[in-house]
């Protein structure tokens, strides 16, 4: 898959997902939804529709204000505009999965609510073709955050997941190195929902 049809798969696959959460699953009122659409209309060069609720569109524009502010770095300047809004969801998984190496910056940043993230990973579970072309496409991208969407959109992943797993998956695979004893429970979780090969195979040789 060459780097342009990553980033359309990509593209298209977050914009169904944001349709799917308004239409079928009450997104429009999530903060979260509402900070997404923003940031992937400014990846495409457009205007995402207005919110019609003042307080919820205030507070949607200062979380968006101050991921833009995050990601207003020269680092980032040759980046693909998406890398923005993908890295807008795994921050905040990470951030509210507690990993380890999160910074202070990025929880001043990216904190939502785990229903939030909990919403997102399900609605994008509605449209099963949809979840199986995210979880292709992040698979074979050997970073951790590549692997933790890829196990969130794994087709096998049941559509009515709660947060505890969501936030479980991503703080296995949200950290490096030797299990953790916070990371020990999160496993726990997996294995008890069943949900263990929705990460992957002999987790760190304890699968």
């Amino acid at each position: 898959m060459n780097a342009a049809h990553t980033s359309e798969v990509l593209r298209k696959g977050l914009a169904r997902v944001l349709d799917l959460w308004r239409d079928r699953a009450g997104g429009a009122n999530d903060p979260l939804h509402g900070v997404l659409r923003l940031l992937l209309a400014d990846a495409g060069g457009d205007r995402a529709a207005p919110i019609a609720d003042e307080a919820r569109a205030s507070e949607v524009a200062r979380a968006h204000a101050a991921i833009r502010g995050y990601f207003d770095n020269v680092r980032y300047a040759l980046l693909d505009p998406l890398t923005m809004v993908w890295g807008t969801v795994t921050n905040a998984l990470r951030v509210a999965a507690g990993v380890d190496n999160v910074t202070e910056a990025q929880r001043l940043a990216f904190t939502f609510s785990t229903e939030s993230l909990a919403a997102f990973v399900r609605a994008a579970h509605l449209d099963g073709h949809n979840a199986d072309a995210l979880w292709q496409t992040f698979k074979p991208m050997p970073a951790a955050d590549c692997q933790m969407l890829a196990a969130l959109f794994n087709p096998h992943l049941d559509a009515r997941v709660d947060s505890a797993t969501v936030l479980s998956l991503v703080r296995v695979l949200g950290n490096e190195g030797p299990l953790s004893t916070a990371e020990e429970q999160a496993l726990a979780t997996l294995r008890t929902s069943g949900l263990i090969s929705a990460a992957f195979t002999g987790i760190r040789g304890q699968g």
